[in-house]
């Protein structure tokens, strides 16, 4: 599931909820693989679950199920992610858009992703690529993991039955 967040600035970012309104449709995706909380953005999305706003503990789960973040350029909507070390895909607000007053996201994106702690979008029409390809490292990752769990324990179980004769 792809977890979407624009915040709570007053500004709307429809530019954001267009494209990826435009990517669920076009990959085929059910409403439910991405939950959007759209702040006071104008754009109605059709191909996603979406609202204005959720409660904490909704945000919370949302954090939790997610197999990645995106949102906007703003720190406070990144934490929750990198807390629970979830992949971050961030478009920044951009004040030439209306989106904001300045550019102090795009800065702040410019400077994290430099630490690799997210993958900054700055051109919405590479949103969908880049999606694809953080997903794709994803599910390779999440299938190494299983794939790792999985020897673990047959290496684990096989040693109790041989009780360590090997």
């Amino acid at each position: 599931m792809i977890f979407v967040t624009v915040g709570t600035h007053e500004q709307s970012f429809d530019r954001l909820l267009i494209e990826i309104d435009r990517y669920a449709k076009e990959n085929c995706l059910s409403k439910e693989s991405i939950v959007v909380q759209k702040g006071y953005s104008n754009y109605e999305l059709k191909h996603v679950t979406a609202q204005t706003m959720f409660s904490i503990e909704e945000m919370s789960n949302f954090y939790e199920k997610a197999d990645l973040i995106l949102t906007h350029g703003g720190p406070g909507s990144m934490f929750p992610a990198w807390i629970l070390g979830k992949p971050i895909i961030a478009i920044p607000r951009q004040a030439k858009f209306n989106e904001h007053v300045d550019n102090h996201q795009l800065e702040f994106c410019d400077f994290m992703e430099s630490k690799g702690k997210l993958v900054a979008v700055k051109d919405i029409s590479e949103l969908s690529n880049t999606i694809d390809v953080v997903m794709k490292k994803v599910q390779i990752k999440g299938h190494e993991s299983k794939t790792q769990l999985f020897l673990d324990r047959f290496e684990s179980e096989v040693e109790s039955i041989l009780g360590g004769q090997r």
